[in-house]
């Protein structure tokens, strides 16, 4: 394994290059020189954007993380012992570990394909996993690189996303009772959503408001009114019937929705053969292995099409994503990559057994 300031500084020029989604080609020349220097074979990016490094030929193994952030630009840096900036956590701080492990493993491994992705859009629309998806990508194993405190991560909630409308005559706050509010009707929308999924744990379905936008004068009743509204699920719950019931929610509250996204739940279990491997690579590691469920969306919920052998992992503290205080240590950068080489070495040796 590379030391420990060669991988601080792999990392650090990562989150140096901004890349909130739909940027994410800022980062290419980056990607590709760090990848080729570790020794991969191969490195391209597909039709959308998405960063593939490979080596080695036959069944494949894919680990796939994402480049693009949340937007929010952050001072980097890193001083010997802490990267800090825009995406440490997530999730250019668990693609390193998977590009430092897989390129670690990589005179252990023959007879497989290892091919570490770094995926587009996860954070807005999940155009990236969604893609290799539609265009029948082959894996018969699938490590996914999300911020998990290296314990192993085997669910995911799923999500729905949408836009609520509403439209009134409007009229004078002096005389509310005469006139008539957009804004109410989607008040009306909010409360009724946060009264029915009002969770407050993994195992509960929980609403949150994201945007909300109405009225352009103080005495005036809004004519228009918007808001965007997030719902998580674990299952048994689908996104069709998280959909149904917010359809009626918003046909009593006389308000119209639009779609923006949605996205199934997921959860494998001790027959994974991707959580196998984790887990004894914590435990070659020093690691005790942890089995966690996310209460939020990742590609693993996508990429489980794929195979049923999936599971999450990396580096760093999910509490610190998507907020100004993103920081990783290099020495849990280090302690997963070495994980991840344990996990694909063991994957490797099952593909051809």
């Amino acid at each position: 394994m590379i030391g420990r300031r060669e991988a601080g500084e792999i990392l650090l020029k990562l989150v140096e290059v901004y890349t909130p989604s739909g940027n994410e080609s800022r980062i290419k020349e980056t990607l590709t020189e760090i990848c080729l220097k570790l020794g991969f074979e191969r490195c391209y990016f597909d039709e959308i954007g998405n960063f593939f490094a490979e080596y080695g030929e036959g069944e494949p193994i894919l680990l796939a993380s994402h480049i693009d952030t949340v937007p929010g630009e952050l001072d980097s840096s890193f001083d010997g012992e802490i990267i800090r900036g825009r995406g440490a956590v997530d999730a250019k701080g668990p693609l390193t570990a998977f590009i430092l492990g897989a390129s670690e493993a990589m005179k252990e491994i023959s007879g497989v394909k290892v091919r570490v992705a770094g995926l587009v859009h996860e954070e807005s629309d999940g155009l990236g996993a969604k893609y290799l998806v539609e265009k029948g990508c082959k894996a018969r194993y699938v490590l996914i690189g999300e911020p998990t405190n290296l314990g192993i991560a085997i669910a995911y909630r799923g999500s729905v996303t949408a836009e609520i409308y509403a439209e009134a005559r409007g009229g004078h706050s002096s005389a509310p009772y005469v006139g008539e509010s957009a804004l109410d009707k989607i008040l009306n929308f909010v409360g009724e959503l946060r009264s029915r999924f009002n969770g407050s744990s993994y195992d509960e379905v929980t609403s949150a408001v994201t945007v909300l936008n109405a009225g352009d004068w103080p005495s005036k009743l809004p004519e228009k009114a918007r808001a965007i509204v997030n719902i998580r699920f674990p299952k048994p719950y689908s996104p069709d019937s998280i959909i149904e019931e917010i359809e009626g929610i918003a046909k009593r509250s006389d308000a119209r929705i639009k779609l923006i996204d949605s996205t199934p739940p997921v959860e494998v279990g001790l027959r994974s053969k991707a959580v196998r491997a984790l887990m004894r690579g914590c435990l070659r590691n020093g690691v005790k292995p942890r089995l966690v469920k996310k209460t939020g969306t990742s590609d693993m919920n996508t990429l489980a099409e794929l195979t049923e052998h999936i599971a999450a992992f990396g580096p760093g503290d999910s509490k610190l994503a998507h907020t100004n205080a993103e920081e990783l240590s290099v020495d849990d950068l280090l302690k997963a990559a070495r994980i991840v080489a344990s996990a694909l070495i063991e994957l490797s040796k099952d593909a051809v057994s």
